[in-house]
């Protein structure tokens, strides 16, 4: 009889094991690239050390910017980069990468909507079309985490970031 319980307890914590692993925070791979959404796949990535050079130059390109123009036009660039990133970074299983990048595209996205703002008239409809477009490929990325796991929270509040700033552009 012990020999019976014995096994049946293997196989039950082997069972439970196994629906941990699957229940655990893991992504599960989009398969769709950057160029899938016509952005630009990025070449250096979060968690390289080129990144923070090629961010350094970003910044320095920005504080060179003279006018309101480039630095929209500049902006508009950026949030596709940090997208792209965000995009590359699910499709590699980097969910420790995809933290920082999730940030990084809302500090974009607040950084274009303010420069839109500064010229309602002007700039307000290209920035509310951009983040039209790129709220369904958030919500592809965020369904790529189990429901409410941190990781998907954290593209829910990009979302949620990009209705607010829609919301105050309109």
């Amino acid at each position: 009889m012990s020999n019976k319980f014995n096994n049946f307890l293997k196989i039950f914590f082997a069972l439970a094991a196994t629906l941990l692993l699957i229940n655990s925070e893991s992504i599960n791979v989009l398969a769709k690239t950057p160029e899938s959404y016509n952005l630009i796949p990025q070449k250096t990535m979060p968690g390289t050390a080129a990144y923070k050079l090629k961010r350094a130059k970003e910044k320095v390109f920005l504080l060179v910017a003279l006018s309101q123009k480039s630095k929209f036009s500049y902006r508009q660039v950026l949030l596709g980069k940090r997208l792209s990133e965000l995009i590359s970074l699910v499709n590699k299983n980097d969910a420790l990468n995809v933290v920082d990048t999730s940030q990084r595209f809302a500090y974009e996205a607040g950084m274009l909507a303010e420069t839109a703002s500064k010229n309602k008239e002007r700039y307000s409809q290209t920035a509310l079309s951009l983040f039209k477009k790129y709220k369904p490929v958030l919500e592809e990325l965020r369904d790529n985490f189990p429901a409410n796991s941190a990781h998907w929270l954290l593209i829910q509040q990009d979302i949620d970031t990009l209705n607010i700033l829609s919301d105050k552009l309109k």
